[in-house]
């Protein structure tokens, strides 16, 4: 049996055993866009067993019931990243949040349309003032997101409206005293990234296009590069998306990482040691 917690992502699963995506889709009609490939292609990778069973108004013990026949053993203890999770949905709003500084992005038809918004999430917060607040609706807790753009300084807080609806909002604080480092992460604009990779000679850049990998080489092939990266060189991306799991992992690394959209499908990064 495969050991599987409730934090363990949607496309885990499907690559483990395909078969989960029929399961899973059975439990309620809001799993059911799982079955279609290109909402699969958002969501499955986004989202965690516990976020899924927001959406699908199911209880962890129903996914445990359809996925042991498949080989998966899932542990129902607490953890603390669930316990966060509830907890931010659930506490006072903070003194802070001025819905009158608000600028709304509600991603749910484009997920429901199959598209990634997270390139347009990313230019949107980096768009916003200082001491303004990006609020982001959608259907479940987007807590990739929320580890993120907290790692560039913003506060969030997460509002549950009713059962499949939930506003995400995300301060971005004006910094206060001494020069706030530069995140180890950030998004750049097109021109800036080419400024910035043409600081290099042509002989320092290791070139590397993860467009027609499948999940999850692209993570697989870049992580492996990265030893390559002796002082002075750089990694050039190419990628399909934001990878947003690879840019989680990459904190535990030492190196900067630029990102840059260029179009639905087409996104670059520049990665170098710090």
């Amino acid at each position: 049996m495969r050991v599987i917690t409730p934090n363990t992502r949607i496309a885990e699963l499907i690559r483990a055993n395909g078969q989960s995506i029929g399961a899973i889709a059975a439990l309620s009609k809001p799993l059911q866009k799982l079955k279609n490939p290109l909402l699969r292609k958002v969501l499955a990778s986004r989202v965690t067993i516990s976020e899924a069973a927001k959406i699908g108004g199911c209880k962890l013990s129903d996914f445990k019931r359809v996925l042991e026949p498949l080989g998966f053993s899932l542990s129902l203890e607490t953890n603390e990243n669930l316990q966060s999770l509830s907890q931010t949905a659930a506490s006072e709003k903070p003194v802070w949040l001025d819905k009158a500084k608000c600028t709304h992005l509600d991603v749910r038809q484009a997920i429901e349309e199959g598209n990634d918004p997270l390139r347009e999430i990313n230019e949107q917060y980096r768009k916003l003032p200082t001491g303004r607040i990006l609020c982001i609706i959608n259907t479940f807790i987007p807590s990739p997101l929320i580890t993120l753009l907290e790692k560039k300084g913003a506060k969030t807080f997460v509002e549950q409206v009713d059962e499949h609806e939930y506003h995400t909002y995300f301060l971005k604080e004006r910094p206060m005293g001494k020069q706030v480092q530069e995140t180890p992460i950030s998004t750049l604009s097109w021109e800036d990234f080419q400024t910035l990779l043409q600081q290099y000679q042509e002989l320092n850049i290791i070139q590397l296009d993860v467009r027609d990998l499948p999940m999850p080489q692209p993570m697989e092939r870049i992580l492996n590069t990265l030893p390559e990266l002796d002082n002075g060189k750089v990694l050039y991306v190419g990628h399909r998306r934001v990878p947003l799991h690879l840019l989680e992992e990459m904190e535990n690394y030492d190196f900067v990482v630029k990102l840059c959209g260029m179009s639905d499908g087409d996104v670059r990064l520049l990665i170098h040691r710090k």
